[in-house]
């Protein structure tokens, strides 16, 4: 005869849902409340003040929050229904590096004892075996980066041309500059010109990328005398992203 004894263990490990930093370290700056909105275009920025962004690229918008925290690394897109919810147009986020930390998690693996019984009763003989089952729990090192995060949603309560739709005909020519002038490479012809504080590039003539994707006048960059630097428009739905140049 042949018998079999099970004991087993069951471990269950609750994990709770990823809530947004963005969301949890929310200030509200606008003094009133706006409806949800369905459309927000989303800007990540690496290593930049968000601020100084804001002032040079986004300064006739609305800032409706702002957002500080550090930890791991967020997409900015894990925000992107809150920024709806709240009304913003626009989301801007930056990240920067800060710090890698070691901590530690307890990991449970499954274990197994078996044990072989024999023996002699008044029926005959017999032989067996007696199985438990459970768990270890081991402690195990996981390295993090954490990165110190910002955000700022922005609500366009004027209907304010964006950036990157803008042309020639939002930046007036003021005093002259040392780099007035058309400027040529291998893929664009560009009008260069002082406007304030700002040095602006516009369309002139453009091969890049699957024929003619700029139209003349349009933006390709922008340059800040007083902060010292500039963000350069790509083609394709002209998003700026920060340039040193």
């Amino acid at each position: 005869m042949k018998s079999k004894v099970v004991v087993s263990l069951v471990v269950f490990l609750m994990f709770g849902c990823a809530s947004s930093g963005h969301k949890e370290f929310y200030t509200q700056v606008a003094p009133v409340k706006y409806p949800p909105n369905e459309k927000v275009l989303v800007f990540e920025y690496q290593n930049v003040n968000l601020r100084e962004i804001y002032d040079l690229l986004f300064s006739d918008l609305l800032i409706v929050g702002r957002s500080d925290f550090n930890g791991p690394y967020e997409p900015p897109s894990d925000a992107l229904s809150y920024a709806k919810s709240i009304g913003a147009d626009i989301f801007l986020a930056s990240s920067q590096f800060l710090n890698t930390r070691t901590s530690f998690i307890n990991l449970s693996t499954p274990t197994s004892s078996t044990t072989y019984l024999s023996g002699y009763s008044g029926s005959g003989s017999f032989y067996g075996t007696a199985t438990t089952y459970g768990t270890r729990t081991q402690a195990v090192p996981i390295a993090v980066d954490r990165y110190d995060q910002a955000g700022l949603f922005l609500r366009n309560i004027n209907n304010i041309v964006p950036l990157w739709e803008k042309t020639n005909e939002h930046y007036k020519k003021t005093e002259p500059s040392e780099l007035d002038g058309a400027w040529h490479n291998q893929n664009y012809a560009l009008d260069i010109y002082r406007s304030g504080q700002q040095l602006g590039a516009f369309i002139l003539k453009s091969s890049e990328v699957q024929g003619n994707v700029w139209r003349e006048g349009q933006l390709k960059f922008v340059y800040s005398t007083r902060q010292e630097s500039g963000f350069i428009c790509s083609a394709i739905e002209r998003p700026c992203l920060p340039s040193s140049a």
